[in-house]
């Protein structure tokens, strides 16, 4: 009984945890693909941004929207967690990315 009730509570901690690490969109830019580093990942450079927290390169996870085929020259928009690191370039936490027209 003790194991069960060990279990459960372990169970609702995780549980808790995962619904809390849920990131949401926070802020989003549109930029223009000028590099393919991988099929996953991306050089854009933004030419739209919320409030200019992001200008210049910034490094994009594409694999956010797998259901898409990017390339060189697609137009973006980019939805990230608003927190953007002192690195250069910068990368922030891909959390959405499609194509825009």
């Amino acid at each position: 009984m003790k194991k069960i009730i060990i279990l459960f509570v372990t169970l609702i901690i995780f549980c808790s945890i995962l619904f809390m690490c849920k990131s949401e969109v926070k802020a989003t830019f549109i930029g223009v693909i000028e590099e393919m580093i991988n099929d996953r990942r991306a050089v854009v450079y933004v030419t739209e941004s919320e409030n200019n927290a992001v200008r210049g390169i910034v490094y994009v996870n594409l694999a956010k929207n797998p259901n898409e085929t990017f390339k060189v020259g697609d137009k973006v928009k980019v939805g990230y967690d608003g927190t953007v690191p002192p690195t250069a370039p910068m990368a922030v936490t891909t959390l959405t990315v499609e194509k825009v027209e």
